[in-house]
């Protein structure tokens, strides 16, 4: 039975496989890939393999708003596969794809720690009015 709906996708690969590098080596190796375009000195499509649209709008997001991205686009060749290829090109040849996507990254990861500091600093606000404030009171 397991051609019908329901049943078991025969291609589809482990679902383990989707997050996980089997080496450590490989994700060193594999994770991020360059590919400058041949016609365009200022463009190029980086490679992200194990990502999908999340991680590929995201940093697509992120380079948008940089003044000298002209172009940033991301794809997902098909759902088994397991990547997400973004297209960036900037205003002119001075500055580098790899500048940008570099600047995008560091800016994402300011961002996210930023976040991770305000989340660990509301629940600890959280737990001590939880074991002293009001909530601890009702208790």
């Amino acid at each position: 039975m397991s051609g019908f709906a329901g049943g078991p996708m025969v291609n589809a690969p482990e679902r383990f496989l989707s997050w996980r590098w089997e080496d450590e080596e490989d994700e060193e190796t594999k994770k991020l890939t360059y590919t400058p375009d041949s016609k365009r000195p200022n463009g190029g499509t980086f490679t992200l393999q194990k990502e999908d649209h999340t991680m590929g709008n995201l940093i697509r997001l992120q380079l948008l708003r940089d003044d000298q991205v002209r172009f940033a686009g991301y794809r997902v060749p098909h759902p088994l596969i397991l990547q997400a290829d973004i297209r960036v090109e900037t205003m002119d040849s001075k500055i580098t794809p790899v500048n940008v996507f570099d600047a995008a990254l560091e800016d994402l990861r300011t961002e996210v720690d930023r976040l991770k500091n305000q989340f660990d600093q509301a629940c600890t606000s959280f737990e001590v009015e939880l074991d002293g404030g009001e909530y601890g009171e009702n208790m």
